[in-house]
């Protein structure tokens, strides 16, 4: 049976969506609307209510990051979430820490800085959102949020990390102390869901990964999820009737952007997103005498390099051109019409 779209913010609705249905939170500011499984958000939002240390791993493209963002920045989110899991509904208080900032274990702590022509150790982001958790008292979430785990530069930055994550009693370099068991950690990176590591500079570290409670790699939705979205996002009659097929072919091209990307071609073209496929579907409709090919390349495959061009050419082929189309993405999206 397939998966069905649910609301965030129609309680009665999302109560009797089930845990691979899609939910659709609301836009942060800036942002697009999010559409993720619901077992998937109920488990980041346990995580962070109950202090957990959260490793959360996907590819470029599978909304790490915009999930976390969805979560803080449009505060309902949380709260909706967390009355449908039957947890006190109180603010969430998050931390973004770049990791890729720090170049050694000590930097955590403090680093060297330069005012009025002299230098002072000067306490770290980190510090600060340890120093500035410890001011709940119970009346906020707090959560830590470790950005791009994959691209710290030194391994001993994991290793000061994890003495860090993992104390009840974290004392800080000017004499304060934070209850570390009332702090929510989630790690944001790539390890998981790339086998081969390319994106990452120092491997991760097994005694930081056994201290993971939770362990989640996020993934593109399926060809029909992605279908129903589209179908979806294009249901309120903003740009007229668009053709059903025309969706289906959309997303045939991305899942072979991706294989493409997979097999080591494209490499230069970023992940398409349901974003990227309205941006497409948006041109075709409003430049009907652009062709296919010209629009694809204008949207998902516009940033092609050089040596990507024949295999971009190749990958439209084969899609609209019905030339070499994998069978098993036929199958999966035939069973929609």
């Amino acid at each position: 049976m397939s998966s069905q779209i649910y609301h965030v913010d129609k309680h009665r609705e999302y109560q009797k969506a089930g845990p691979t249905d899609l939910i659709r939170l609301l836009p942060a500011p800036g942002a697009n609307s999010l559409f993720l499984p619901k077992s998937l958000i109920e488990i980041v939002v346990y995580g962070i209510v109950n202090c957990e240390i959260t490793h959360l791993s996907g590819q470029s493209g599978s909304a790490k990051s915009s999930l976390i963002e969805a979560l803080f920045l449009e505060p309902v989110n949380f709260s909706l979430i967390c009355r449908g899991l039957g947890y006190p509904e109180k603010p969430l208080k998050v931390h973004p820490i770049e990791m890729a900032t720090f170049e050694t274990p000590g930097e955590l702590y403090q680093r060297r800085a330069l005012k009025s022509g002299t230098t002072f150790d000067e306490e770290s982001l980190l510090v600060n959102a340890l120093m500035h958790c410890m001011e709940s008292n119970g009346t906020f979430y707090a959560l830590i949020w470790l950005r791009e785990m994959g691209r710290v530069h030194s391994a001993s930055v994991q290793g000061g990390l994890l003495d860090l994550m993992v104390r009840g009693d974290i004392l800080l370099p000017n004499g304060s102390r934070v209850d570390g068991t009332k702090i929510a950690w989630v790690v944001d990176s790539n390890y998981q869901a790339e086998s081969d590591a390319i994106h990452t500079l120092v491997t991760l570290d097994d005694a930081l990964k056994r201290r993971f409670t939770i362990n989640l790699t996020m993934d593109y939705l399926s060809a029909e999820q992605e279908y129903q979205v589209l179908e979806y996002l294009c249901s309120g009659g903003e740009w007229g009737k668009i053709e059903r097929s025309l969706l289906k072919d959309v997303v045939h091209l991305g899942h072979a952007i991706r294989r493409s990307k997979s097999e080591g071609s494209l490499q230069s073209v970023p992940p398409p997103t349901i974003y990227g496929y309205l941006a497409f579907l948006r041109m075709a409709k409003t430049l009907p005498h652009l062709s296919l090919h010209q629009i694809a390349l204008s949207t998902l495959l516009g940033n092609a390099g050089s040596d990507d061009r024949k295999a971009a050419a190749l990958v439209f082929n084969q899609v609209f051109g019905l030339q070499g189309q994998d069978e098993e993405d036929s199958i999966s999206l035939g069973k929609l019409f």
